[in-house]
């Protein structure tokens, strides 16, 4: 049984913390079959527990077709064989307990497989019990009902021939959405909470939680987001959700792409929102899936302080550069070839010491890049088969199609995790279920370990800072805006005692005169050797400095 931890004694534990996301079917496989799996987790808590995080959040494990890797659930209370077990799990949540480190899992409850009991039910009949668990539409005109697109490509509607209706899906025609108005929904997903708090999960990431509620009219629209995106209504359903949440004293993030920051109050507000944070996207493109093109600073500052100003205050941020569905940051952000080291750890000190809860994605902070993957059968991911298959049909070149895989492909984040310089970089003895990055003969934990410098180091750096210092809990935020497309500077203070954070994200050499109301300057942390001794500095690519300051 799991050692408990009292979250209710310290209910806003999470403000102070910085969290670790896994995705288990690529951190390490322990029973030698190329698949990551839980013992593999808790074989290495030392490893997270040196990285100074105070949680994790775990991609999906349950019982699952895998048509979209864990994403389509068919059973919330069983866990994956190729994972482990119902005792594998209790274990890992006491293992991370004993060792001060919080459990957070996934909840997808926008959509289940439709291999669950319950669409398997729901489909037999339209007497069904289960039938009104999903969304159901009779066809019109011979057709779909109308003409509302899955995320996945093509229409959001699927024939099924028993009841002579068309079930709606946003994701995968195999992940069903379920139909939240219909109350009974609702009173299974709260059981559900309530067994696995009771196990010990310390809180709940929600999967696509900004999807629950439709647009109840059916018609066709010409902007999909009116169809299925924060869709008005959905506050009702949301605030039945966490009075569950609340009611076990777990933390919760939402993701909730599309979601503004002028919506995004009543979602997070300290006393009355529906969840403590939210993954919102504007700084990552989440939705331009396959389009390349160089991040703008400029862009990316307006993004992120549009965030910060926006719910201060009110709400608490979740801060992060990548998860398991985006492309690796240095890749995106940085530069990747030349100076991959340096512009991981610039971008490293740029988002994490804003105001809120840093996320680091396993391989993060290692600095892993995208994979180079040469053959559409070396990606996995159901979306970018989808994608490669449908531009074929358009006259796309392979070349082409591919090189845009490569920039933007889910797949990029689902390497197996690299130990060491090992062929399978101590992920597995066995052929991986996806290929290696070709670099973690470089890139891995026992290379960096040795390595003072490395990106892993550094991150541990930026852990313990925010976490023992508390102007980076508590200071404002407040942007320095250089009106250019290369410098990232902004503060955290309080009072007169602050910390300047200075970025250049960029392969060019940049300017930047320190402003004189800040005094008594001391270098805290910085990611190169040139050490500026003048207020005016000539920032060289892709360096970063952390100051700490006293104000006049």
């Amino acid at each position: 049984m799991s050692k408990l931890i009292n979250n209710q004694a310290n209910p806003n534990w999470w403000q102070n913390a910085v969290g670790y996301q896994i995705y288990p079917k690529s951190f390490l496989d322990s029973n030698h079959d190329g698949i990551g799996d839980l013992q593999g987790i808790i074989q290495k808590i030392p490893y997270i527990k040196s990285l100074g995080v105070n949680f994790v959040w775990l991609s999906p494990f349950f019982a699952s077709p895998n048509v979209d890797n864990g994403y389509d659930v068919s059973d919330y209370q069983a866990i994956d064989p190729q994972y482990g077990s119902l005792d594998d799990t209790l274990e890992m949540i006491s293992k991370f307990h004993d060792n001060d480190i919080r459990v957070v899992f996934d909840l997808v409850i926008n959509h289940t497989s439709d291999q669950h009991k319950w669409f398997e039910e729901a489909k037999k009949s339209v007497t069904n019990p289960y039938h009104d668990f999903y969304i159901w539409r009779k066809p019109v005109d011979g057709h779909v009902p109308n003409n509302w697109v899955s995320l996945f490509g093509g229409s959001a509607w699927t024939y099924n021939q028993a009841t002579d209706e068309y079930y709606y899906h946003l994701f995968a025609k195999q992940q069903p959405d379920l139909n939240w108005e219909n109350p009974k929904v609702h009173q299974v997903v709260a059981k559900i909470i309530d067994w696995w708090a009771k196990r010990g999960v310390d809180g709940f990431r929600l999967d696509a939680i900004s999807h629950l509620k439709k647009n109840q009219s059916f018609k066709d629209v010409s902007d999909q987001e009116d169809a299925m995106n924060n869709v008005p209504g959905i506050d009702q359903l949301l605030s039945g959700l966490s009075t569950d949440f609340k009611r076990n004293h777990l933390m919760t993030v939402g993701e909730a792409g599309g979601v503004p920051v002028t919506g995004a109050k009543r979602w997070v507000a300290a006393k009355t929102g529906y969840f403590n944070m939210i993954f919102q996207f504007d700084h990552v493109s989440f939705w331009e899936k396959f389009t390349v093109g160089k991040v703008d600073v400029a862009q990316l500052r307006k993004a992120l302080s549009n965030w910060q100003t926006g719910l201060e205050g009110i709400g608490w941020n979740a801060l992060f550069l990548e998860n398991h569905d985006l492309p690796r940051a240095v890749s995106y952000f940085g530069n990747d070839t030349t100076m991959r080291a340096q512009s991981a750890t610039a971008l490293a000190m740029m988002y994490f010491l804003m105001k809120g809860t840093p996320f680091i994605y396993q391989g993060q902070e290692l600095g892993m890049t995208n994979e180079n993957f040469t053959h559409i059968d070396q990606y996995r991911d159901l979306d970018s088969k989808r994608f490669y298959k449908e531009e074929l049909a358009k006259g796309a070149s392979p070349e082409d199609i591919l090189f845009k895989l490569r920039s933007k492909s889910r797949d990029n984040a689902r390497t197996p995790f690299p130990w060491d310089a090992s062929p399978t970089g101590g992920f597995s003895d066995h052929t991986p279920w996806i290929d290696m990055n070709a670099n973690h003969d470089a890139i891995n934990v026992a290379t960096e370990t040795q390595e003072p410098k490395s990106v892993l180091n550094f991150y541990r750096k930026l852990v313990h800072l925010r976490l023992t210092e508390p102007v980076l809990l508590n200071g404002q935020y407040q942007l320095i805006d250089t009106r250019d497309h290369q410098l990232y500077v902004y503060t955290r203070e309080t009072g007169k005692t602050g910390y300047l954070i200075i970025t250049n994200l960029s392969d060019n050499p940049a300017a930047f005169t320190i402003p004189s109301p800040y005094q008594h300057l001391k270098l805290v942390l910085s990611n190169t050797a040139a050490k500026p001794t003048a207020r005016a500095l000539t920032l060289t690519p892709w360096c970063a400095y952390l100051y700490k300051y006293e104000r006049n």
